[in-house]
């Protein structure tokens, strides 16, 4: 595998090791193991440290002592936890955003163009990584850096999520588009009621669908071709 020179090492593993667990391909509570991924990725154990401790604060790993690193659950008490939290933020940032007087939103647009054009493409690795892009559309909007800071920690695990969600068959890749063109229309309207409405309506709609994957027969096979995502990728 070649890295990249002009991202830092420690960054690219850990992005790498990100994209394993965003994907599904390590496991809730698997074990990663510094020696295996140092001999795996042609790196030293110590860029593997500093890697997981990355991956540590993007809420992706826990590492517990005297086991190392595993990859952190997400039962349903932890999702529910998590998008409590998570929509009651992006309705912060956005009810922000509709506030402001920059109100520059072409980000936004793009976003929403990457969106249409994944779905033409039936390409979920690129849906997910819009819906990523749309979040951090607004960050440079807002005034207060602790609420961008945050958000970015929370939104690895915002991804791995997603992919959680479309394991459900009642899952429609459209249903993602739908929904940020209602949020950003409402943030254009500077419409905050709608706002909250929409964010939190899709947080729930997102939580019964992981609820229904608990039931026996209604798991399917994760949508996409993991492989496309790059290392480099940063979550």
């Amino acid at each position: 595998m070649g890295f990249e020179p002009a991202v830092r090492l420690t960054e690219q593993i850990a992005d790498h090791l990100g994209t394993e667990i965003i994907t599904g391909r390590l496991k809730p509570q698997a074990r990663i193991q510094e020696l295996k991924v140092a001999s795996d990725l042609s790196v030293s154990r110590g860029s593997v440290r500093e890697a997981l401790l990355i991956l540590e604060s993007r809420h992706l790993i826990e590492i517990i002592p005297r086991r190392g690193a595993v990859v952190s659950s997400l039962d349903a008490d932890q999702v529910d936890d998590f998008s409590e939290l998570f929509s009651e933020l992006l309705c912060q940032l956005f009810v922000k955003v509709a506030a402001s007087r920059s109100r520059r939103l072409d980000e936004f647009s793009r976003s929403l163009d990457s969106m249409e054009l994944a779905l033409v493409q039936d390409d979920f690795d690129s849906l997910v990584l819009a819906r990523r892009s749309f979040i951090r559309a607004g960050f440079p909007i807002l005034d207060t850096f602790y609420l961008s800071a945050v958000l970015s920690g929370l939104i690895p695990a915002d991804m791995r999520l997603a992919y959680v969600v479309s394991q459900h068959p009642d899952y429609d890749m459209r249903d993602t588009l739908r929904y940020h063109q209602a949020l950003l229309e409402a943030v254009r309207g500077n419409d905050v009621d709608r706002i909250r409405e929409l964010v939190h309506a899709h947080s729930k709609r997102e939580k019964k669908l992981v609820q229904g994957l608990q039931r026996p027969g209604t798991t399917r096979p994760l949508v996409g071709n993991f492989g496309r995502m790059a290392v480099a990728q940063k979550a």
